[in-house]
């Protein structure tokens, strides 16, 4: 039992060692991801942005792009390309990377969801994103019990280097301070793990 701990202790400190060996390599290859633009949107859950349905057991769902879609339709619904949404998806070209998520929750948990500083590499093809969560100034327009945040962004990366997964760690927003917190743990809200739109 003691050559087995030892033997799967070894094998995990060998599986971090690589993954940041890739990530330091991809770093060397393409450069830092950077956050270029991006937008979220709170809304009531029957007014949909993006078509689909949550998971049975989840209220998070979220997806990376890495070329624009062949029919932008096929993701957003009218309601979205009729406003701030239409031909978003087409930045997802070259350089870079759209990450299009929404957030579900009860009225009075109402935050929106946006983009935090410092995304980076933590392997050949695996990337964190860091968001930050904050709650609106205002929830008087709201008169529903159920919100949905619908967030999009574009990130840039040299070379086509656009991630194929992607690990979201969501922060609390500090009020007084305007902040971030995330240095460790235990100010993690959730983290949720996506994949490509193309691979869903």
């Amino acid at each position: 039992m003691h050559r087995r701990a030892l033997l799967s202790s070894a094998a995990a400190l060998s599986l971090a060692g690589l993954s940041g060996c890739l990530a330091d390599a991809r770093r060397t290859a393409s450069g830092r991801i950077r956050a270029d633009t991006g937008h979220s949107k709170l809304h009531p859950a029957d007014e949909q942005y993006v078509n689909g349905s949550f998971p049975d057991d989840a209220d998070f769902r979220g997806w990376l792009f890495a070329d624009p879609p062949d029919d932008q339709t096929d993701v957003f619904t009218d309601r979205a390309m009729q406003g701030q949404y239409s031909n978003d998806l087409l930045w997802a070209e070259g350089d870079s990377f759209v990450l299009l998520f929404e957030v579900r929750m009860p009225r009075e948990d109402a935050a929106f969801y946006n983009v935090a500083q410092s995304p980076s590499w933590t392997g050949w093809r695996d990337a964190e994103l860091p968001i930050r969560r904050s709650p609106p100034a205002d929830l008087e327009p709201f008169e529903t019990d159920t919100l949905v945040c619908t967030h999009l962004s574009k990130f840039d990366v040299a070379r086509g280097a656009a991630p194929t997964n992607a690990t979201l760690r969501m922060f609390e927003r500090d009020d007084v301070s305007g902040t971030t917190h995330g240095s460790d743990s235990e100010s993690v809200v959730a983290t949720h793990r996506i994949g490509r739109w193309s691979d869903r």
